[in-house]
């Protein structure tokens, strides 16, 4: 069937295609403020410049972007689809004098900008949006605490008597509270989400194939692992000795534990407590760090963390950190330093497996492009070390603009030139790190690395969105078996399918006009001086001076003995079999060890990772069960989630 395409008088002939989609969100967002939530590649900032010119005879329009290089690709859609003049345009950076940014302000209609720059000359009285008729905020999610959309969005709709505002967002996050919160932010009234199964997206949508590459973790690397678990364990007795942390087994206590006390910490020192809470904040730092460093042995490999131990750690000692002090006098941190130079002898199993999922692509389809993500610039410069000379394979770096670690970044221009050789052909692989998961105009591929899972659905959304636009995509995701790897693949999974429904939930609850939302307003923190005896707060309970009784193995669950192998098919019987009434933990176990033909401990082991995930619960002694059985079903085979 022959294209249609949009006709309007500011844009070029032939230059949008006509989509029923893309014609109903624009029908909700003309009158409602709204969040636009759509996969990668189908247009929301085509949906975003449609609306625009529409409301250009009303007053001027500012698109934001949270990066340089994004608001200038939205500058240059504007350039290469509307008939407007380049006076009519305005890309406005912090580079700019204010001289130069008020000029721009008042000629231009168009204004494209960081949203950081805009705030600055709004505190600073050079700027009112008053006379704009029009605010989009690209990259909506992140439109939290004390970011500065939520700021901007404040003040517009006090400023403005009929603000119209639309987010764009691939992913607004998982739970039903970050999203209202943006939606709170915002003034959002409506939210128009479309995914990949929806009928009026589907024909421009291609299929993605979804892959697991599991990789067994050498002797060598489980020797540095357990070596650091011991630490940490010693770490924690420290902690729970001061009296933190005292409701669990120290082996049972989470990262997100240590992360939630930390910050519990931060807090109460910001607010004038201290004496007592600064030794626990010490001994706190330093089991961060140590939880750290497990995760990267277990899913980066010996490189990444021999990087951290020689750089990270020193450099932060150095500025005068107790907490990182203390790790580096530690004689079981010799020790695990020891075994993981040892373990760099070691070929790193994903690296391996990596460069197999290279040459099948490429042996497949010579003329593939690729992109590998990585979380860590380390990995991404290892990678790129152990790619040289690998056949067919032309490899590139891709990084952000800051200098991180003794890691030095890529300008605006290096970055453009890199997308620039992807999209000839010079560079046929991109080694990258976040920087490439937003936004920025890089071309299609044909197949999408995770060199690890990820544990947050909006990143995953974000890489995957990277294939699959035109043609047919491939996803591959590298696990560590028994690691943080599949535990942090599973949690995605159940956010992305939660987050559906949590969407059209609150899409229902959402009023018709929020008119007046509240920004962030600086504390002002007034010293609290407290006895000794007070120092301790109820998040921080005093020492116990009574031994605690264990419970029965099948009252309160915890597991007997620790086992990490075979988790991933434990965790996948359990996805596919959880209940949505409650259910006896030891009849599910039972059922679990039947059917998978795995050792008690390590189906036990698997569901008490579920529970501190926070994916099931125990709505009383003895007992487990899912808020929502379908929503944590596993994927089909070759499906994407």
């Amino acid at each position: 069937m022959e294209k249609s395409y949009v006709q309007h008088p500011l844009l070029k002939p032939r230059a949008v295609e006509d989509r029923l989609y893309q014609r109903k969100i624009l029908e909700t967002a003309r009158s409602r403020n709204t969040l636009i939530v759509l996969p990668t590649a189908l247009g929301k900032t085509i949906i975003a410049m449609l609306l625009a010119l529409e409301k250009l005879n009303d007053g001027k329009v500012l698109f934001m972007a949270p990066t340089r290089p994004l608001a200038y690709q939205h500058y240059e859609t504007f350039k290469d689809k509307t008939s407007l003049s380049l006076e009519e345009l305005a890309l406005v950076t912090g580079k700019h004098p204010q001289s130069k940014r008020i000029q721009l302000y008042e000629s231009a209609r168009v204004i494209f900008a960081t949203p950081q720059c805009i705030y600055n000359d709004l505190k600073s009285a050079v700027l009112s949006l008053d006379g704009f008729s029009l605010l989009i905020f690209d990259e909506a999610h992140r439109a939290r605490g004390n970011y500065a959309y939520v700021g901007i969005a404040s003040t517009y709709v006090q400023q403005r008597n009929n603000p119209l505002i639309i987010g764009l967002t691939a992913s607004p996050g998982g739970s039903e509270e970050s999203i209202a919160q943006i939606c709170r932010n915002l003034a959002i009234e409506a939210i128009e989400f479309r995914h990949d199964e929806d009928p009026d997206v589907k024909p421009y949508i291609q299929p993605v194939e979804v892959q697991w590459r599991p990789v067994v973790v050498p002797e060598p690397y489980l020797k540095v692992r357990n070596k650091l678990k011991e630490m940490l364990i010693e770490r924690i007795k420290r902690l729970q000795a001061l009296g933190v942390l005292t409701g669990k087994e120290p082996a049972f206590i989470t990262r997100r534990d240590l992360v939630e006390l930390n910050e519990e910490l931060q807090r109460r020192l910001v607010e004038g407590s201290g004496g007592y809470l600064y030794e626990v904040k010490v001994q706190a730092t330093a089991a961060l760090s140590v939880a750290h460093m497990i995760e990267l042995i277990e899913t980066q490999g010996p490189e990444t963390l021999k990087a951290f131990m020689d750089k990270t750690l020193i450099n932060m000692a150095e500025e005068g950190s107790r907490g990182h002090k203390s790790i580096l006098n530690d004689p079981l941190f010799t020790e695990a330093k020891i075994y993981t130079t040892q373990a760099l002898a070691t070929p790193n199993p994903k690296v391996e497996e990596l460069k197999r999922i290279l040459q099948e692509q490429f042996n497949a389809k010579p003329d593939s492009r690729l992109i590998v993500f990585s979380q860590y610039r380390d990995t991404v410069d290892m990678i790129l070390k152990r790619l040289e000379g690998l056949p067919k394979v032309k490899a590139a770096r891709f990084v952000g603009q800051g200098f991180k670690d003794g890691s030095p970044g890529m300008t605006q221009e290096q970055q453009h030139e890199a997308i620039q050789k992807l999209r000839g052909g010079e560079v046929n692989v991109l080694v990258a790190t976040s920087i490439a998961e937003e936004g920025l105009d890089i071309p299609e591929v044909d197949h999408v690395v995770f060199y690890e899972p990820v544990p947050s659905e909006i990143r995953y959304i974000q890489r995957r969105g990277r294939t699959g636009r035109r043609v047919a995509g491939k996803v591959s995701i590298i696990m560590a078996e028994g690691t943080l790897d599949e535990v942090f693949y599973w949690t995605t999974i159940a956010k992305v399918r939660r987050m559906r429904r949590v969407i059209k939930q609150l899409n229902r609850k959402l009023p018709k006009r929020q008119v007046v939302i509240e920004a962030p307003k600086p504390q002002v923190v007034k010293p609290v001086i407290l006895k000794p005896e007070e120092r301790i707060t109820a998040y921080i309970p005093p020492p116990q001076t009574q031994p605690v009784k264990r419970v029965k193995q099948y009252e309160w669950f915890t597991p007997e003995l620790v086992d990490v192998k075979g988790l991933g098919k434990a965790f996948r019987w359990f996805m596919g079999n959880l209940p949505s009434k409650p259910v006896p933990v030891q009849k599910l176990v039972e059922q679990a060890v039947e059917a998978t033909g795995l050792s008690k401990a390590q189906v036990e082991t698997a569901l008490w990772r579920l529970l501190q995930q926070g994916m099931l619960y125990q709505p009383e002694p003895g007992m487990v069960v899912t808020v929502n059985h379908r929503a944590i079903q596993s994927p089909k085979e070759g499906r994407s989630p």
